[in-house]
């Protein structure tokens, strides 16, 4: 995997493109997301938001599961 850099047009791919101060992500709204006045449902913003969290994360070529074990040998009781 590599790394993009901030600036780095990555707006082919899906996850989306480094901007400076963040991560910048189209989201194609579908009905299903939507209640039935045609407005996106509150609850579906937090897949929204993980959908760019994630993304986010392996722009910057951070790797999830080595997120998790280093969290885990943090937490308490373990």
């Amino acid at each position: 995997m590599t790394k993009a850099k901030p600036g780095q047009d990555t707006s082919t791919e899906l996850a989306g493109r480094l901007v400076p101060g963040g991560h910048s992500m189209q989201v194609r709204v579908y009905y299903e997301d939507t209640d039935f006045s045609g407005i996106v449902y509150h609850a579906t913003y937090l897949r929204f938001m993980e959908r760019g969290r994630t993304n986010y994360l392996r722009l910057i070529g951070a790797d999830h599961r080595a997120l998790f074990e280093q969290t885990e040998k943090e937490a308490p009781g373990t």
